[in-house]
């Protein structure tokens, strides 16, 4: 039978009586009654054969293990340093539209026209056609102005989307979701003029540049261009439009059109011109390093239109929805266009970003 050795009453510790928080558990007072073999008085004899070589706190610890797991799930992606800018992996899906309409959260889904959105853009396109209206100025977005006379050609029934229109939009864009939250720049038309040569003589090159060099670096004073995700140039080649997309995320340059396939000479002849033209640009920025002649070149199969005069619509709605990594977005196809020609004009005069209200007022007037 084994006897269990009681203690007397009056040599027990009373652990009750020691505060839990912010304290020790146990007292630190010697007891020879007690069997513990070491105290702060009198230590537990050190083994010849253990050295204790230091001590990490809890919280070390936790923070060596967070970081080292960190580590290996960057080692085992290979998304590299950040001294080489973003390095990531190619998008792990497709980077086509889906074909049905498969969830509600990935685009703006506004339903029907209602009629008092037709009736103003009737009053848009009809006042665009007559003097003094047609050339009074009814959009100013900061520094950026439009003309009625060109936001009606622009939307009208058969209208081909003009440069001033895409310019404006893109302040809108800027404006509407900043790129430190948006992480995307969309740019004017001018640099995809440059980026495609489309100059006169060498004073008008030089020009180009310039402008071209001063909007990287004012761009870069919202969001460092190498922090962002995806870069916007809206560009016109033959009277057709197209978007040139630099997705530094996906590691691409991708070219949307809404005409012509990436195998045609339309593209064939552009293709690396715009490619070199923009790391060109990006080198005399002296911006970080991205490695961007190790990106590929990507033609999503996007809907085509049909005729010549959809492709500003297209183009329009690409830079303000699309997203290569997402495969449930909507496709925007030719039957959307008339609806797509109604909202774009009414959202870009009444924008509240538009601090031009003579024009909305005039409008209205005349649509009511």
């Amino acid at each position: 039978m084994r006897t269990l050795k009681v203690l007397h009453k009056s040599t027990r510790r009373r652990y009750s009586t020691t505060a839990i928080l912010g304290k020790r558990l146990f007292s630190d007072e010697f007891d020879e009654n007690d069997e513990q073999e070491g105290t702060k008085h009198q230590p537990i004899p050190v083994s010849p054969d253990v050295q204790v070589l230091g001590e990490r706190s809890f919280n070390g610890s936790c923070s060596s293990m967070v970081n080292t797991a960190d580590n290996l799930y960057n080692t085992k992606l290979s998304l590299g340093t950040s001294s080489s800018g973003k390095e990531n992996l190619p998008p792990k899906r497709i980077t086509h539209p889906s074909k049905w309409l498969s969830s509600p959260y990935d685009h703006n889904e506004r339903g029907p026209l209602q009629q008092h959105e037709i009736e103003l853009h009737r009053g848009i396109v009809a006042l665009s056609k007559v003097e003094p209206h047609r050339s009074k100025v009814v959009v100013l977005i900061d520094k950026t102005s439009l003309f009625l006379g060109q936001l009606g050609d622009s939307f009208g029934v058969s209208g081909h989307v003009e440069a001033y229109v895409f310019n404006v939009f893109c302040r809108m864009l800027f404006r509407e979701n900043h790129p430190r939250r948006s992480k995307t720049h969309y740019f004017f038309t001018t640099l995809g003029d440059y980026f495609l040569e489309n100059w006169k003589s060498e004073e008008g090159r030089r020009e180009m540049k310039r402008k071209t060099l001063r909007s990287f670096n004012g761009a870069g004073k919202a969001l460092p261009l190498h922090e962002s995700d995806r870069i916007f140039f809206p560009s016109v080649h033959d009277e057709h439009w197209f978007l040139f997309v630099v997705d530094i995320i996906a590691r691409k340059f991708v070219f949307l059109d809404s005409y012509y396939e990436g195998n045609t000479p339309f593209h064939i002849r552009i293709r690396d011109l715009m490619i070199n033209s923009f790391i060109k640009t990006w080198e005399d920025s002296n911006l970080r390093g991205m490695s961007f002649r190790k990106f590929g070149v990507e033609y999503p199969n996007m809907p085509k239109q049909i005729g010549s005069d959809a492709c500003g619509i297209f183009a329009l709605n690409w830079m303000q929805t699309w997203a290569s990594r997402n495969p449930m977005q909507r496709q925007f196809t030719m039957n959307d266009v008339a609806n797509a020609r109604v909202r774009f004009a009414i959202d870009i005069l009444f924008s509240i970003h538009n601090t031009e209200d003579q024009g909305k007022i005039l409008v209205k007037n005349f649509a009511w």
